[in-house]
């Protein structure tokens, strides 16, 4: 299935009577369009069968329909805004359910966006509401231009269509009191409008009678603008300025001898006219102070039902109430379909290690017995994912961390039911983690796998760091190393010695705090305190150091001038049949250093040291930021071997 080229978002409330001629017309002209297309339909909790109706048209179309269920009526717009929240498509186009926003006329709203605009909203021609009511849109319209200044045309409608990335801001922005054109104008952008037909009402009775439209103008005037407040402050200085004007008439005719006993029905004017006043101003401050004690109560703009079994949802090996299972009490058959699904998977990261990656991973996740959440359909397995809590990293950070070791789900294509398997998943294992109180959870994604990375956005990971894979093979080593090299004096490459680790902590230490040099995960997430990120930096250098003198790392030191100025960590990284590549795990040049050729030369001799160990290559994994490590390897001969994004999910 394409991705998702236009999304259609409707509102639906007490409309059992409307909703399969709603279908069947928007689905005609849906399909006249030729663009790829998704239905998603918002019950706002109603009290007829519109549910019973919704969902039945779904299980007729599940490819392109979409329904959400609110669990009580909360309102018009906030179920738009409920749809837009779920909607995937590149263009959205809102709706009302009755018809009289025709599905015919969608066409003249994306052509003319296909002109540049971001939002065009349909001009109704002839307006086809009773006198009454069209008396009370425009009142209500009128009243909206004037005090809240929403700058909305008397003729505009709910119907529009907007690009995803107008979508995305209207979606930030979550105050309780919503009207959805207001909003859409506020955001800005280049906005236009089109004449479109405005149909009858197909069948039942408008859902905004007077009375509730003098509520939404009252609501929406006091959320966006202070202009009734102005109002009372402006009324409140003229009536003073007629009280000081009265009082001098008064004492006027006081002085003149011609005032007279005062009489009743002025006095209680006078009452009545600054009884009401105050109520009035009273009133207002009341609606103000509402609004805020309702924003501040951060209670979500709505909830929704649980619409299983017809939903699809995760099956998983635990619920949500018992712990996961480990990966050592996976089935017989579900680890051999895995690891089958693992040999099968192009995207699996250190494919360059000269054969299929699958089985090491395999090994290694028996050996580390990470958490399982699983999904299975139709008695096969379509989506895993391999939860670790980390303890070292828990520890040097300060905040208990997690690491998606591996996610993915399974399958030939590319389509929405991958997503929603893959989806799952992640919800799962992010219940998990919140469940726990875990505050990170990181994990990395092949850069080229927009699927993948589009599911782990959708539960609310976010994109910290790029990580770029540089290395070189065996068969390169010599062209490497015979090429001419620009001579470096005074350098020195030597294997780390005793009495070195203290100089070249302090240069993990100062090298990966530099900001302007490196731009680590670490130090771009906000959670995490920078000099908590430096400390990481040193405990990893101390780690390598100590596998260092028991012989399972090697530390080349760079001597500048005769003193250390930087270092490169090589371990071993176990390959297939039997190889051992070499990785750069760390490396660092203190900062008065650079720009001396250290890097480039510890590079080399790391190179050369692999050739005589018999290394059938040697890699290191940088930030995409760092463009002097890039270069240095590019311009040595080495090669790019792969990319990966960083995802964080965090819980504050």
């Amino acid at each position: 299935m394409r991705p998702v080229e236009l999304s259609i978002v409707i509102a639906v409330y007490n409309e059992e009577a409307v909703l399969e001629e709603l279908e069947r017309r928007l689905t005609a002209a849906l399909r006249s369009i030729g663009r790829s297309y998704e239905i998603v339909l918002v019950d706002d909790g109603s009290r007829d069968r519109s549910l019973e109706r919704l969902l039945s048209l779904r299980d007729k179309d599940p490819e392109h329909i979409r329904i959400f269920s609110f669990t009580r009526n909360f309102g018009h717009h906030i179920a738009l805004t409920a749809g837009l929240d779920h909607a995937e498509g590149e263009i959205m186009v809102m709706m009302d359910a009755d018809l009289q926003d025709q599905p015919e006329e969608i066409p003249k709203l994306l052509a003319k966006l296909d002109e540049g605009y971001e939002v065009v909203w349909g001009e109704r021609e002839r307006r086809q509401f009773k006198w009454y009511k069209n008396l009370s849109s425009y009142l209500f319209l009128w009243v909206m231009n004037t005090l809240a200044r929403s700058e909305v045309r008397l003729d505009s409608s709910i119907f529009r269509a907007m690009r995803k990335n107008v979508a995305d801001d209207l979606r930030a922005m979550r105050e309780k009191a919503r009207y959805l054109p207001g909003l859409v104008r506020w955001i800005g952008y280049r906005q236009a409008s089109v004449p479109v037909v405005h149909g009858k009402r197909f069948a039942g009775e408008t859902k905004y009678s007077f009375w509730r439209l003098i509520k939404l103008a009252l609501s929406t005037a006091t959320s966006f603008s202070a202009a009734p407040l102005q109002f009372a402050t402006v009324s409140g200085m003229i009536t003073a300025g007629v009280a000081v004007l009265a009082v001098i008439y008064i004492l006027i005719r006081k002085i003149l001898g011609a005032y007279s006993v005062p009489g009743y029905a002025s006095i209680m004017i006078a009452i009545f006219f600054f009884g009401a006043l105050q109520l009035i101003v009273i009133g207002l401050m009341g609606e103000y102070i509402s609004r805020i004690y309702r924003e501040a109560q951060g209670r979500p703009l709505y909830l929704l039902k649980d619409l299983s079994p017809r939903v699809s949802r995760s099956v998983v090996l635990d619920r949500v109430s018992d712990l996961p299972h480990r990966f050592s009490e996976l089935s017989e058959p579900d680890r051999g379909e895995f690891l089958s699904a693992l040999e099968r998977d192009a995207a699996l990261p250190m494919k360059f290690l000269n054969g299929d990656p699958g089985p090491y991973y395999f090994e290694q996740w028996q050996k580390s017995n990470p958490s399982v959440f699983l999904r299975r359909e139709r008695d096969r397995l379509a989506a895993v994912c391999l939860l670790s809590e980390l303890e070292w990293d828990t520890r040097v950070l300060g905040v208990p961390a997690t690491r998606i070791l591996y996610a993915n789900a399974f399958g030939n294509t590319i389509d929405d039911r991958r997503i929603v398997g893959l989806r799952s998943v992640l919800h799962d294992a992010v219940e998990f983690a919140r469940r726990k109180n875990i505050r990170l959870m990181d994990v990395r994604v092949p850069s080229e796998d927009l699927f993948i990375m589009r599911a782990f956005e959708q539960e609310g990971f976010h994109l910290v760091d790029v990580l770029v894979t540089l290395g070189a093979e065996r068969s390169h080593f010599d062209r490497i190393l015979d090429r001419p090299k620009v001579p470096f004096k005074d350098i020195l490459i030597r294997p780390m010695r005793p009495g070195d680790e203290t100089v070249l902590a302090k240069i993990s230490e100062t090298s990966y705090g530099d900001t302007s040099m490196i731009q680590d995960r670490f130090f771009l997430e906000p959670m995490i305190p920078h000099e908590r990120g430096e400390r990481l930096f040193v405990e990893w250098f101390v780690n390598i150091a100590r596998r260092h003198h028991e012989g399972n790392a090697t530390v080349l030191v760079a001597e500048f001038q005769g003193s250390p100025c930087g270092y490169l960590a090589m371990e071993p990284f176990p390959a297939r049949n039997g190889e051992v590549w070499l990785r750069d795990s760390l490396n660092a040049v203190a900062a008065e250093a650079r720009g001396q050729g250290l890097y480039r030369s510890l590079v080399i001799e790391a190179i050369r040291y692999a050739r005589e160990s018999g290394a059938p290559g040697i890699f290191t994994k940088t930030q995409s930021s760092t463009y002097r490590v890039i270069n240095t390897w590019l311009h040595l001969g080495g090669a790019m071997l792969e990319s990966a994004a960083t995802l964080h999910w965090t819980n504050p």
